[in-house]
């Protein structure tokens, strides 16, 4: 039986290969992005959900009122001692582990790489899980000149050897003994590293001990399960009586209280200062899923209709059918078994397009998502239901139309006349369909404009035709001369500067109370950056009063530049030659962006790099010109290799380091491209559909007309009046929508553009033109056809 369905199946719709063609690449594409969306779903709410305890482990955050960073005064670090006094005072509290983490220059040899490193305690094994496959990475720990490399960096420097009881050098001179290898942290976990190291071996660790103001830590905690997080918050606040007095005698006015939250929370749920890595955000994963249901749906809808409207061409096999003896239930499954067999075609085609597609999905989204479905047999059976399901709701209707017909009707091929009840919901389908492909395209418009936007304003600062190298290395700033002296001697580059930070991400802020006509001692939370000589020039930064740093002038090694941000807040008017901090204040900068456009311009300073703690780490920038600039790149890396020949340089241009900052709302930007191209495809499938239904209800129709001496022309622009009034209310629909939902994302930014008048305009003409090939094509194709085909049975 199964056998003879399939076969009459596909017999049926290989007869009209058009059709077959157009519903089944739309349900292959429609699936290929459902899975590919499902996938990405799948892999973002998976974070930290493969520890044991996940459910019942927290992190614990500090709020710091008054001390706002960012736009927010959440912070994802704690201090040392809080951890040791919560196990001691709350029973309730299992486990709790500190880390942090860092990249390391680690040498081996011949072989140095920069890795990075989680300086982490005992305890972090029985709050995380992490598979150990060589060694014991607990009892290592104990231990801290001891070190656990992930099996990746024990394969790139030991290859298939044990690594055990090997040693390593850091590029701070320590020596460490390999004692564990443990397995590479999932790439679904909220931070990552490559090798494990006791923090109680680093050099601020002394200073950490006892201090309840030092919050280097991020610290994480394992409960009772029987026990609420929310009831432990409240208790935490006994803390208070040692943080506020610990805060005040630093000088600061705020004090900390600490929160709980839950791990499985912190990737898409949060976004505060100081976390371990970039998170996602729950509001896009929604929107994935929401948009994958939604071409799902229009995709199985669009089939519905192509159905109903190529139901004609099988009215006599109905009637033939139901002649011989075929009951209503026969056919019900005969017409369902054609939508399954098509749904699950599509299903086979959309697994074999996902292989293909997902390593190029992944580097659109950065993100690094498996499939095996033979290894994973309940996303395998999940994935056939949702086919099945598709393609059983999708031919439900056909299936009860084609075998609900008259088998007089059905014979004489006028079934279809008067039938009015499916034409409201095949109309509002196209408009809707229309409506959110417009909405989309709007929103991709404006995505745009704003990226472009970022790209073009003007910073305060110059970004093109500069290099720029990261560096950690005292060495760099000892030899800082001769490192300079050696590079200028290249034809191409121009002007050399070092800087503790790039203008653009200015991350270094603290509080300053001492200025001229302080007199209550207020505290002022300026960003601070300091730099060399040749920093301004670099950037042809300008200035809006006085002048730039003097190597000619002694007193400038404690003097200071402002903004003109910095210069309000002060409440000062003309800042030259007043008293600032320790020294006076010599220039005032025009205004710069420190940060992303979603961040006002706040108070800075900028001093020269002369404090020993601004000089150990920082930037070189290079101003070069572009006639051969990978060779000039080439030679700055070598430059500096020469100085510290162990440490692997990396030179980037500052432009395309500018624009990293704006990869999430390019990757908005093109995943909203793509499902406008989806939309507008899917959209014009179900206009194709809805021509064909028409055409076919109208035939005898359109044949009467032209054998009255309508014109080929009229009868074209009869057919397509009525389809342009569709798209018409869509747009009328989806423009203020879309408007309103762009004009609240805008809202994010504190630099942004205006929405332009056009972009409705312009889509809505788009829109036009493609309802026009939609329709216009098969409109023209009947129009010339000849009216005694149609009046034969008359």
């Amino acid at each position: 039986m199964l056998k003879t369905q399939i076969k009459l199946a596909w017999r049926n719709l290989i007869k009209n290969k058009a059709y077959l063609i157009v519903n089944l690449s739309g349900l292959t594409v429609a699936m290929t992005c459902f899975i590919l969306i499902g996938l990405f779903v799948e892999f973002e709410l998976g974070f930290d959900k493969h520890h044991q305890k996940s459910h019942s482990t927290y992190r614990i955050v500090q709020q710091q009122k008054g001390n706002s960073y960012q736009g927010t005064d959440l912070f994802a670090v704690a201090p040392l001692p809080l951890g040791e006094a919560l196990l001691q005072d709350f029973p309730e509290v299992e486990h709790v582990t500190n880390l942090n983490t860092g990249g390391a220059l680690l040498i081996k040899d011949d072989v140095s790489l920069v890795q990075q490193g989680l300086y982490t305690d005992t305890n972090y094994f029985d709050v995380f899980t992490t598979l150990v496959k060589e060694g014991n990475g607990k009892e290592a720990l104990e231990d801290p000149n001891t070190i656990l490399l992930t099996e990746s960096l024990s394969h790139k420097l030991f290859g298939n050897r044990s690594p055990l009881e090997q040693t390593l050098k850091f590029g701070d001179g320590k020596t460490y003994t390999v004692k564990a290898v443990v397995e590479d942290p999932p790439k679904n976990q909220h931070f990552t590293y490559d090798f494990i190291v006791s923090y109680k071996g680093q050099g601020y660790y002394p200073n950490d001990v006892g201090s309840w103001v030092s919050n280097n830590y991020h610290t994480y905690l394992t409960l009772d399960e029987a026990q609420s997080h929310t009831d432990l918050e409240k208790k935490m606040a006994i803390y208070e009586k040692i943080t506020k007095p610990a805060y005040k005698k630093q000088g600061f006015e705020f004090y900390p209280e600490y929160k709980l939250q839950p791990l499985e929370d912190i990737h898409l749920k949060s976004d505060i200062n100081m976390e371990l890595s970039q998170n996602g955000d729950i509001k896009n994963v929604r929107l994935f899923a929401f948009i994958a249901l939604i071409i799902i749906a229009l995709a199985a809808i669009n089939y519905t209709n192509l159905a109903t409207s190529k139901s004609a061409q099988r009215s006599r096999e109905v009637g033939v059918s139901k002649v011989l003896g075929a009951k209503r239930g026969n056919l019900i499954v005969q017409y369902l078994s054609e939508s399954v067999f098509l749904t699950l075609t599509s299903f086979l085609f959309a697994l074999l397009l996902v292989t293909i597609l997902l390593p190029y999905f992944n580097e659109f989204l950065n993100r690094e998502i498996s499939f095996d479905i033979f290894t994973n047999s309940p996303i395998l059976l999940l994935l056939l239901s949702i086919a099945l399901t598709i393609g059983i709701i999708a031919g439900l209707y056909p299936a009860f139309f084609l075998s609900g017909m008259s088998a007089v009707k059905a014979l004489k091929g006028n079934f279809l006349k008067d039938r009015k009840e499916g034409t409201l919901l095949r109309n509002t389908l196209v408009i809707g369909q229309f409506a959110v492909a417009i909405g989309l395209a709007i929103a991709s418009v404006i995505i745009h404009q704003q990226l472009q936007f970022t790209q073009n304003k003007k910073l305060g600062y110059s970004k093109e035709q500069l290099l720029h190298v990261r560096y950690f290395e005292p060495e760099i700033t000892a030899k800082q001369d001769i490192l300079k002296e050696m590079l200028l001697k290249h034809p191409d580059i121009d002007k050399v500067s070092l800087s503790s930070q790039l203008p653009f991400n200015v991350t270094s802020q603290g509080p300053v109370s001492s200025w001229e006509g302080n007199v209550n001692k207020e505290q002022l939370y300026i960003h601070r950056t300091y730099v060399d000589y040749d920093f301004l020039d670099v950037f042809q930064m300008e200035l809006a009063q006085g002048r730039n740093f003097s190597p000619e002038i002694a007193s400038d090694s404690s003097a200071y530049l402002i903004n003109e941000a910095a210069l309000k807040a002060l409440g000062w008017q003309d800042a030259i030659g007043k008293t600032f901090v320790d020294g006076k204040v010599i220039g005032v900068l025009k205004d710069f962006h420190l940060k992303t456009f979603d961040q006002a311009i706040e108070p800075l300073f900028m001093a020269l790099r002369t404090p020993e703690f601004t000089r150990n780490f920082g930037e070189v920038v290079v101003k070069m010109a572009m006639n051969e600039p990978n060779e000039t790149s080439r030679f700055v890396e070598e430059t500096m290799k020469s100085i510290v020949p162990q440490v692997p340089y990396e030179a980037r241009f500052v432009n395309d380091s500018y624009t990293r900052f704006y990869d999430e709302e390019r990757r908005l930007g093109q995943i909203f491209n793509l499902f406008t191209i989806l939309s507008l495809f899917i959209a014009g499938m179900g206009l194709f559909g809805m021509v064909s239904f028409q055409i076919v209800q109208r035939s005898k129709e359109i044949s009467i007309r032209k054998v009255l001496g309508s014109s080929a022309q009229g009868i074209v622009k009869l057919l397509v009046k009525g389809f342009i009034g569709q798209i018409l209310i869509a747009l009328v629909i989806a423009i203020p929508i879309a408007y309103y939902f762009m004009e609240e994302w805008l809202q994010e930014y504190v630099y942004r553009i205006s929405i332009p008048w056009w972009v409705g305009l312009f889509i809505g003409l788009f829109a036009m033109v493609l309802a026009f090939l939609s329709v216009g094509f098969q409109s023209i194709k009947v129009a010339l056809r000849n009216p005694v085909d149609n009046l034969r049975a008359e």
